[in-house]
């Protein structure tokens, strides 16, 4: 992880600002890409709408570039083409040779990421990029790419410190992604996005989920089905999905339309297309038997949506929990009680994690009647019990780096 130990330790007083990022595209002459972007931004669903929105255009015989965050394992994982992540000897080259650039202009370590996903992604020659949020939508660095189609999923709680504590700062902050002239599809016409979109965007340039375009589906315990979708002279009916949940019913048919604003689906690739999407660590079922899931889950709102699902189609499991420090996990201990009163608890190895102890002291607060103690994250592969493992992607990401190294041996 180069990039990422380049960073390492060093502590940014980071002013909000386009400046950065728009000053060193422009040294390197990236104003003007040479492919077409699509930007997702939103609190929850970014990356299943981006999975989803990738495999569309890449099964219609595009070449697709796909800049997401954060990694769950290689930092390698945050530069795609065509779906496969960016080599690690390509990566130490693009550090190499941007490092003085970084420098020059004091980036941060998402604004690098976001310089060296640009100019990759030109190198490759690209047909269309996606793109997904970091945070917020405003000031994120994303926006140099110039999107043809942006996408917002949501407005939940999340990054108030940096968004604002009310969910109508936080829904003006997202909408900062909107350029006039360009569709804004929105995944619903929920206050208050909508009602915000309306006041900040050109009404023409909105497509609404429940307004303009329409979708439901059904879960069972290990597949979801979108049952029917509809837009313009689109019309898909019972496609199974690669992802799980009833949220990616929505996730799919963001992504559906926003692929459809760029190119002209065939409904037959479009079926493939959401059958074939997988998106690591995002109630992926990697064990059935004892059954094992992964999620990224990490703020309120998403761990309540899960937790529901979870309870609702899979019964009781156990959760295998984690919490970054200064993160609000001590809600979403509240809703994990709801689903069982056992659950682990594991310190994860990246400095924001969470002290065992502090989480132990909490999860005796909340209720649970067994709270236990992993020693590391490989641990959760000898529990033989149905789990959940949620609260963290960087939990996730250790725990699939365990399953590797199962599978290696």
């Amino acid at each position: 992880m180069l990039l990422y130990n380049l960073y390492r330790g060093k502590d940014y007083h980071i002013v909000p600002t386009l400046e950065r990022i728009q000053k060193a595209s422009q040294f390197l002459g990236l104003e003007r890409l040479p492919y077409t972007s699509l930007q997702v931004g939103g609190t929850n669903g970014k990356g299943s709408t981006c999975a989803f929105s990738e495999m569309i255009l890449r099964q219609h015989g595009y070449k697709t570039g796909w800049f997401v965050s954060p990694h769950l394992v290689e930092e390698e994982e945050r530069w795609r083409i065509n779906g496969e992540k960016m080599p690690s000897e390509v990566l130490e080259e693009y550090v190499r040779e941007l490092k003085p650039i970084f420098e020059k202009f004091e980036l941060t370590y998402f604004e690098a990421c976001t310089l060296i996903a640009l100019e990759y992604f030109k190198d490759q020659k690209v047909d269309v990029a996606v793109f997904e949020v970091g945070m917020g939508g405003r000031w994120d660095a994303t926006r140099v790419c110039n999107p043809s189609v942006c996408v917002i999923t949501n407005v939940e709680r999340d990054h108030t410190k940096w968004l604002g504590r009310d969910v109508e700062s936080r829904a003006v902050e997202k909408l900062g992604i909107y350029r006039k002239g360009f569709p804004l599809v929105l995944g619903s016409m929920k206050f208050p996005l909508y009602s915000k979109a309306l006041d900040l965007c050109d009404d023409r340039d909105l497509i609404v989920g429940g307004i303009d375009f329409f979708s439901y589906g059904r879960v069972s315990r290990y597949e979801t089905l979108l049952e029917h979708y509809e837009w313009k002279d689109i019309r898909l009916e019972n496609v199974p999905l690669g992802l799980w949940g009833k949220w990616q019913i929505g996730n799919a048919s963001l992504a559906i339309t926003a692929a459809s604003c760029l190119i002209k689906p065939d409904l037959k690739r479009l079926k493939q297309a959401l059958q074939n999407t997988r998106w690591e660590g995002r109630m992926e079922i990697v064990r059935r038997e004892p059954l094992l899931v992964l999620d990224g889950a990490h703020n309120t709102d998403s761990i309540k949506k899960v937790v529901r699902e979870v309870k609702r189609y899979m019964g009781s499991l156990t959760p295998v929990f984690t919490g970054l420090k200064e993160k609000e996990w001590r809600e979403s201990m509240h809703f994990l009680r709801e689903l069982s009163h056992r659950i682990y608890l594991v310190q994860i190895k990246h400095h924001r994690g969470e002290d065992l102890l502090e989480l132990e002291s909490y999860a005796k607060k909340v209720g649970f009647e067994e709270v236990m103690l992993l020693s590391s994250s490989e641990d959760v592969l000898c529990l033989e019990e149905d789990i959940i493992v949620i609260g963290s992607l960087y939990l996730v990401g250790e725990v699939k780096q365990a399953l590797k190294k199962v599978k290696k041996s």
